[in-house]
């Protein structure tokens, strides 16, 4: 048997000794693979974002060609705005449409066909256009709105420029100027156009005043993807890219050495936990009474002792002890008895505080240290520890209605448990006396009506 476990052990220490240096390599040669799959991705990344940049960038300059043209002709004829807007839209395939506002209403667009529902559409009635209407017009510029969906269908971006003209030596509001791009357009000529298979991507849009829009797919922001932002006035664009097979590192986990590995590491955590559960349980087994799950009696006295010796104010100490309680054992046996030690303990708990010591110090007898206390509050909560312990019980169709006297005193000092056990058992035994005013103190046990 001693050879087996010698042989076990070299071995096993052989494996490991091979293993380190070998899963090392595969790390290292993973992160290698990583960081130039990364690098890659980044550089594809930049193309598309400088691409779609240039091309959001000429609509914005197309919008400016009209502020221009309207501000300096604000008569402009019709035919003129045609033939130019002919010329941007034919030689820009993603503008999908120019129209122009005057007062808010647009009155001009182009082309015509597909676009008739949008004349005589009053931008500023509509609030979700209205305030990028505003935003352009305080900061004199243009304002990019979208995606959104558009009232002749789809999914478009706007370039809104506010036109202002000279009126009697002063400036005035014609109108806007306005562009517009279709987006899936956008993203189908400027997106991964010849290798679409390799990429999944992601664009967070952003505009102010607005909750960002995820168009792709949202679980890339959570793959740890490369991102690239794309600035437009009251607008910001993340496109997040990565490999649509994943990123090389992920791939490790997969590998039979890391495989068993974490499988040696699952097997020791498990028995860790096991043995520190196990022993913590025990530990704390041993400081609680079995029935009530309060302190028991060492417990309380170490845990008293060492809160009277660092505080140096008053606390209070309370024992409370069942008048009669032989009689419930007696009447309707051990196992009611032991309900009502229970039922009592958990409402005891209840209306005190959670640094309040509470003990079984035995038998029907229990104890509480309160700390930093004075006379009067103490005896307002031994008053309402007598309220809540004597609410009847009902046990088995017998309703209990229990009895207690109490015994408390303030301690400013920690004196010995049996010293301090006397002061409050002679108090608690007066009160007894009195609660019995002369006669034997006996449960009230009544059978409930069938």
């Amino acid at each position: 048997m001693k050879k087996w476990v010698i042989s076990f052990f070299i071995a096993f220490m052989a494996a490991l000794i091979l293993y380190i240096p070998v899963n090392d390599l595969h790390i290292e040669y993973n992160n290698q693979l990583y960081e130039e799959q990364r690098i890659n991705t980044s550089e594809r990344l930049n193309l598309i974002r400088d691409d779609i940049q240039a091309r959001l960038d000429s609509s914005l300059f197309y919008a400016d060609f009209f502020e221009m043209l309207v501000s300096q002709n604000p008569d402009i004829s019709e035919s003129e705005l045609r033939e130019y807007s002919a010329f941007i839209v034919e030689r820009n395939p993603l503008v999908d449409s120019v129209s122009l506002a005057k007062d808010g209403i647009i009155h001009f667009v182009y082309p015509l066909e597909g676009n008739e529902e949008v004349i005589g559409f009053n931008l500023m009635e509509d609030p979700d256009r209205k305030r990028f209407l505003e935003e352009a017009i305080n900061k004199r510029k243009a304002v990019a709105q979208g995606p959104i969906q558009a009232l002749q269908g789809g999914t478009k971006i706007f370039n809104r420029k506010p036109v202002f003209i000279e009126k009697i030596s002063t400036e005035v509001v014609w109108g806007f100027a306005n562009v517009t791009i279709d987006f899936d357009d956008l993203i189908s000529s400027s997106l991964l156009p010849d290798e679409s298979h390799a990429f999944n991507y992601a664009i967070e849009i952003e505009s102010k005043g607005a909750q960002p829009v995820i168009f792709g797919d949202a679980d890339v922001f959570e793959a740890d993807a490369v991102t690239a932002s794309i600035l437009l006035p009251e607008n910001k664009w993340t496109i997040a890219l990565v490999p649509s097979t994943g990123w090389n590192n992920n791939r490790s986990v997969h590998s039979i050495e890391t495989v068993v590995f974490y499988f040696f590491i699952l097997i020791i955590f498990f028995l860790v936990f096991i043995f520190v559960l196990q022993y913590y349980k025990k530990r704390e087994l041993s400081r609680m009474d079995a029935l009530t799950r309060l302190l028991n009696k060492k417990t309380f006295e170490i845990s008293a002792k060492k809160v009277l010796k660092r505080s140096s104010k008053h606390n209070g100490l309370l024992l409370i002890d069942f008048n009669d309680f032989k009689s419930i054992n007696d009447t309707h046996g051990h196992l009611i008895g032991d309900q009502v030690l229970t039922i009592a303990a958990e409402r005891l708990i209840h209306c005190l505080k959670k640094e309040d010591l509470i003990g079984r110090i035995g038998g029907d007898e229990m104890m509480i240290l309160i700390k930093d206390i004075d006379v009067q509050t103490l005896e307002s909560i031994k008053d309402r520890v007598i309220q809540h312990i004597e609410k009847p019980i009902l046990l088995n169709g017998n309703m209990i209605s229990p009895s207690i006297s109490v015994g408390q005193t303030l301690v400013s000092q920690w004196l010995p448990f049996e010293q301090l056990y006397d002061i409050v058992d002679k108090k608690m035994y007066r009160h007894k006396t009195i609660k019995k005013g002369g006669k034997p103190v006996s449960y009230r046990l009544s059978e409930q009506d069938s």
